[in-house]
């Protein structure tokens, strides 16, 4: 038996659905049988107060909050307490604790560390319980402990080197035996980027990339990527015009062509071996990459 547990408000709307399904490829490898993923909920007092704010933003003459404020001042009532709780809601880790608990065991997976920590007494008292319990063992996706919803600065940018002439690694992730979780990779650094426009057609490339290369490998008799199989990279690539380009690098050489499938998603499919590495390239329309006047580099992640 399995969980998965992620926080909404660490988990932007875009990517909900990659998680869930990363989660449910980590379990159904490692073979945790049936299980479920949940969503902890914001606290009702956090999405109201966002809300209002969103009013606010859209109608700046309403002042609903200032007049929410001076309504509360005349009440004595400190209206910052009554909107920022104390410590994110654990309701749901709890039933998983309890389900864990009552079946002697199970798996909880989580997207990072993030999602556990800073939750308050409430929280503590989950984890300290779930460790003490006999047989549940506890994963993340994502090992590197890292803000990925932080939005980008300068300094970040500029860490990173061109590694090829024109363009730059935005993401790079190893492609293992779930190559689920290297999709996160991508999916995150868009939504930090404020480029949720680029999730679908990126995600639906870094899907078929991997299909593709799978296919090639089961043809053959042999396994794709993880252990027995090739070493993969996957990038996110931005070059000096504003295309995206997704590349696959895998250590093995390969003679076929893309499939239709993978050359129907984007504008020029090209692949290429060196030094017995291959190289598949699929370079995204105009209309599907998000307008750029300079480069700019994210973060590296790996399996």
């Amino acid at each position: 038996m399995w969980f998965g547990y992620a926080r909404s408000e660490l988990l932007p709307m875009q990517v909900r659905g990659a998680v869930r399904r990363a989660m449910h490829e980590y379990a159904d490898y490692f073979g945790f049988g049936s299980g479920e993923v949940i969503i902890e909920p914001t606290a009702p007092e956090q999405v109201l107060r966002d809300m209002l704010a969103e009013v606010d933003r859209r109608e700046p003459a309403a002042a609903v909050m200032t007049r929410l404020h001076q309504v509360a001042r005349s009440w004595d009532i400190d209206l910052r307490r009554v909107f920022d709780a104390d410590s994110p809601r654990t309701q749901a880790l709890w039933k998983i604790m309890d389900a864990i608990e009552g079946a002697a065991g199970g798996h909880l997976i989580v997207p990072s560390r993030q999602h556990l920590t800073s939750l308050g007494p409430s929280g503590q008292a989950v984890l300290q319980r779930f460790t003490r319990t006999t047989n549940a063992d506890l994963y993340f996706l994502e090992p590197v402990d890292r803000d990925l919803l932080a939005p980008l600065t300068d300094s970040e940018d500029a860490r990173f080197p061109e590694i090829r002439q024109g363009e730059r690694v935005l993401v790079e992730s190893r492609v293992g035996a779930i190559p689920a979780v290297a999709r996160l990779d991508a999916l995150y650094e868009l939504s930090r980027r404020g480029w949720p426009e680029m999730m679908a057609p990126v995600d639906a490339l870094y899907l078929a990339l991997v299909n593709d290369a799978v296919a090639a490998a089961e043809a053959v008799g042999v396994v794709a990527f993880g252990p027995g199989g090739a070493d993969g990279v996957i990038r996110l690539l931005q070059r000096d015009d504003g295309l995206l380009v997704v590349e696959l690098d895998e250590s093995r050489p390969r003679v076929d062509e893309p499939s239709p499938a993978l050359s129907a998603l984007c504008a020029q499919a090209d692949r290429y071996t060196e030094q017995g590495r291959t190289f598949t390239r699929c370079t995204l329309a105009s209309e599907l990459s998000p307008e750029s006047t300079a480069l700019s580099v994210g973060c590296r992640g790996e399996r």
